[in-house]
């Protein structure tokens, strides 16, 4: 039999778990409870050093613990007040792997994150000589959360004060055998659900077209998308918009992406504005559009941009004002000058250029991928101020170095969080004085402030953004400044 043990919780780990120990000294992890609470759990895992529980009934309920809003939020087994109260009626159709802190209030959300990005960087980078002074300095280095609100002028009486739901303009999915788009669940089997929360008004319009079951979409059917004989099977899908309007239409359409290892791609038949594609994901992963257009348009603050196929699958990607933000914060944390000349490695389809174009004298951004570079070279042509340029990255900065090109600041966003410190060698021998560094990593960044130390740069400030509302991650802008 499974134990039963009753436990207060006291801190937050990096896996989103509120955690507390039991009278062995050992962690107990559990999903699903907030710091601060006494919670009853069932004992589903342990080892020397820790125990992981299962949430059984809310003992003392913390002040900022809040009902769901999802119905596919929390775990799929009831979970109890003191008093015998459900605290998640819906649990029957509960499961979902996305979401991890919907049951915690937004602004305890935002400090939680804080929090952990505090403890990360005192951990990884023991940036002073004890423990206690490591996280002296790291509390010092590290900004209140930054919440993104409404996008400006969207406001209204009925605009919530925060955007923490409604944001997402790009979601992968899987696709099940018995045709629905699916999530990964808890237990890592797929699960279908019937709407999501977080997806901005034309992604739930364009999920809704494509749910195959038979309650879906009339303007798409479920014999369009079956597997037909001789067609290959499509394993993942994923959607698309450019949050350009609230619905979707010739001027503003969707993008689906059906990911397959196979060679052909399906014969499809849609009545929906959208951009199809193939993603053949083979030894040589080719795409292939087969209906519709190779771009479509992409919101970013004040200017409407072409985009193409997303296949970048960044914790920060698909949040309908990521780029606007995250451009603001660099600009505020590099205290860019209009005099001053900017140097943006990584800028994707150059939306944060394009923001950053109004705030300096010049920007230069280099991208190595091909369609993202592809649409910078499109999105910003109309600026005077703006360069674009393609080619691997290390090379295409010796040829600036070599061009006797001055840069102030530079604004790097490296996929996948990886840290070059040849790269920042290089922007010593360059001379530049300031650096931002966005990532959604922050271990790797801790882990790699020591190689960047003898590389001419120090850690000035870290700025985290929360573009993952409902989970424990946050989105990084840290300064760097030259030695």
């Amino acid at each position: 039999m499974k134990s039963i043990m009753t436990i207060e919780l006291t801190q937050i780990a990096a896996s989103g778990e509120a955690f507390g120990r039991d009278e062995d000294g050992r962690a107990v992890f559990v999903p699903d409870a907030v710091p601060g609470e006494t919670v009853e759990v069932e004992t589903a895992a342990e080892a020397k050093r820790w125990r992981r529980g299962v949430l059984r009934r809310v003992v003392t309920a913390s002040p900022d613990r809040v009902e769901a809003p999802c119905p596919h939020f929390g775990p799929g087994h009831p979970v109890t007040s003191a008093e015998g109260e459900p605290l998640n009626p819906s649990w029957q159709r509960a499961g979902c792997g996305g979401c991890q802190w919907q049951h915690i209030d937004y602004e305890r959300q935002l400090s939680l994150k804080r929090e952990l990005v505090v403890n990360v960087l005192a951990r990884e980078a023991r940036p002073g000589n004890t423990r206690q002074k490591s996280r002296q300095i790291a509390e010092h280095l590290v900004a209140d959360v930054i919440a993104i609100g409404t996008r400006a002028g969207n406001e209204s009486v009925d605009a919530p004060p925060v955007l923490d739901f409604g944001f997402r303009t790009q979601m992968q999915f899987g696709w099940a055998d018995s045709q629905h788009l699916t999530l990964a669940g808890r237990d890592q089997r797929p699960m279908a659900v019937d709407a999501c929360l977080l997806h901005h008004s034309q992604l739930a319009e364009l999920f809704a077209g494509f749910r195959s079951d038979r309650g879906g979409s009339e303007r798409v059917h479920d014999e369009d998308l079956s597997p037909q004989p001789g067609t290959p099977a499509v394993n993942r899908v994923t959607l698309a918009v450019g949050g350009t309007a609230d619905s979707l239409s010739d001027s503003a359409k969707g993008v689906l992406i059906l990911h397959s290892d196979k060679d052909n791609p399906p014969n499809l038949e849609l009545d929906l504005p959208v951009n199809v594609f193939f993603l053949h994901e083979a030894d040589d992963p080719s795409l292939e559009l087969l209906v519709g257009d190779w771009s479509y348009s992409l919101q970013v603050g004040e200017y409407q941009l072409i985009s193409y196929p997303p296949i970048s699958r960044s914790a920060s990607d698909g949040h309908l004002m990521a780029d606007e933000a995250l451009a603001a914060v660099a600009a505020e944390l590099l205290e860019l000058k209009a005099y001053e000349h900017l140097l943006e490695l990584w800028p994707g389809i150059g939306a944060r250029a394009a923001v950053l174009s109004e705030q300096v004298a010049t920007i230069v951004a280099v991208e190595e991928a091909e369609l993202p570079a592809a649409a910078l070279q499109a999105n910003l042509e109309e600026f005077d101020n703006a360069d674009a340029w393609h080619g691997e990255m290390l090379p295409t900065i010796r040829k600036l170095r070599r061009g006797r090109y001055h840069f102030d600041a530079a604004l790097l966003a490296p996929p996948g969080g990886q840290i070059e410190p040849e790269l920042f060698s290089l922007l010593t021998r360059m001379r530049i004085r300031r650096c931002a560094l966005i990532t959604d990593e922050p271990a790797r960044l801790a882990r790699a402030l020591a190689a960047l130390e003898e590389e001419g740069y120090h850690l000035a400030a870290v700025q985290p953004v929360d573009l993952q509302p409902h989970q424990p991650g946050s989105t990084l802008v840290a300064r760097f400044d030259r030695k």
